[in-house]
Parts: structure tokens; C-alpha cells; sequence
């Protein structure tokens, strides 16, 4: 073999090793990108499941929070409710008594008109009664 052959031969080898080298870097370099692309979503993806649950955990307490704040609304309305039913009944029971009251002072100023309509009508009774025995005693005479 002559020192040309020999040459190309060295060359083509050491380009061949260098080929080989170069595949393994390159595969090695595949194998750091899948590994960090990997790393990165698994990160990307806690991330996101850490802010899932704050979240969730959030709308658990705003949640807690509206429905004590209605629970609070709802005591003081009923509360509230009470006291407006409580005063409209007493307002109610003064009506009656009022009612009531008035009611016994026409029964009692009405007697009184009946008992005068009565005693009046009595003392015409009887002063006809009077008057047409008077009549009747002039006439037969």
C-alpha cells in the first residue's frame, strides 16, 4: 500500500470514528433534550396541579364565606320578620281594643237613644191614653 492509499485509509478512518463520535454526541445531545423537555413538562405540569389546588382551595373559602355571610343575612331577616310581626300584632290588638271600645260606647249611646225613644213613647201613650179618657168623659157628659 502506498503512503496516498495509506493516508486515505487513516483519513477515511478517522472520519469514520469521527462519524461515530459524532452520532453518539448527537445522541447523547437527543437523550438531554427528551430528558430536560421531560423534566419541564413534569415540572410545568405540578406547577399547574399546585395552582389547581390553590385554586380550589380558594373557591372552598369564598365559598364558605358566602354561605355564612347568607346564613347571617338570613338569621337577621327572620329576625327582622319577627320584629315587624311582633309589632303588627300589637298594633293589631290596639286596633281591636279601640274598636272594641267604640264599639261598647255606640251599644251604650244607642240604649240610651232606645231608652229615651221608649220613655218618649210611653209618655205619648199614655198622655193619648189620658187625653182620650178625658174625651170620653166630656162626652158623656
Amino acid at each position: 500500500m502506498n503512503t496516498t492509499d495509506k493516508k486515505l485509509a487513516d483519513a477515511q478512518a478517522a472520519a469514520a470514528v469521527s462519524m461515530a463520535e459524532a452520532r453518539e454526541s448527537a445522541c447523547e445531545a437527543k437523550t438531554a433534550v427528551t430528558d430536560a423537555a421531560s423534566a419541564a413538562k413534569e415540572s410545568a405540569a405540578d406547577k399547574l396541579g399546585d395552582i389547581k389546588d390553590a385554586a380550589a382551595d380558594k373557591l372552598g373559602d369564598i365559598k364558605e364565606a358566602a354561605a355564612d355571610k347568607l346564613g347571617d343575612i338570613k338569621d337577621a331577616a327572620a329576625d327582622k320578620l319577627g320584629d315587624i310581626k311582633d309589632a303588627a300584632a300589637d298594633k293589631f290588638g290596639d286596633i281591636k281594643d279601640a274598636a272594641a271600645d267604640k264599639l261598647g260606647d255606640v251599644k251604650e249611646k244607642g240604649s240610651d237613644i232606645l231608652d229615651k225613644v221608649k220613655g218618649f213613647a210611653a209618655d205619648i201613650l199614655h198622655k193619648g191614653a189620658a187625653g182620650a179618657e178625658n174625651l170620653a168623659d166630656k162626652l158623656d157628659n
